[in-house]
């Protein structure tokens, strides 16, 4: 479970890699459950602007400028596995992806794995960050033994999290 901690983990890092001016918000009310809660993120009028997401369990290793002015409505990263996107990092002009949260209904849940298949169902040409930009810790810097210099944040999906590396 994620607490405070991880809150506060995840904004100092934002603060530090993150030069242009920002608003740190967090979303900790959903009626779905676990990772189906993203889906809220695309909520119509939840914010203005341009939004930057990443998932508590990221590890900002690099300046996030590139990726919040990446030069796209909507820029995702590619995934390491089965998925086409890895949702744990995300940048998008608000409004762009409203038919995320609109189109979605309960039996999604039962039909598909997880949030990242329905993004990818319902942003099927979503600009990746370019190769390397974003990293996974199992696929990644464990295979390689170090973060990749052109990384900017690593991923960790499932075990371990990044505050058990640093305990």
């Amino acid at each position: 479970a994620y607490n405070n901690t991880h809150v506060m983990r995840l904004k100092d890092q934002v603060d530090q890699h993150l030069d242009q001016s920002h608003e740190f918000q967090v979303i900790t009310k959903s009626d779905k459950p676990g990772w189906w809660s993203k889906i809220d993120l695309f909520r119509p009028r939840r914010f203005e602007g341009r939004v930057l997401y990443l998932d508590l369990d990221t590890e900002i290793v690099g300046s996030l400028d590139d990726i919040a002015d990446y030069p796209h409505p909507f820029a995702i990263s590619g995934d390491w596995g089965k998925s086409r996107y890895n949702s744990s990092v995300m940048v998008w002009d608000a409004g762009v992806a409203d038919h995320i949260y609109n189109n979605f209904t309960s039996d999604v849940m039962d039909r598909l794995h997880g949030d990242q298949d329905w993004i990818g169902e319902q942003m099927p040409d979503a600009t990746v960050f370019p190769l390397g930009w974003i990293a996974s810790y199992k696929a990644t810097v464990l295979r390689r033994g170090f973060v990749p210099s052109a990384s900017r944040v690593v991923v960790f999906h499932g075990q371990p999290k990044p505050w058990s590396l640093h305990a």
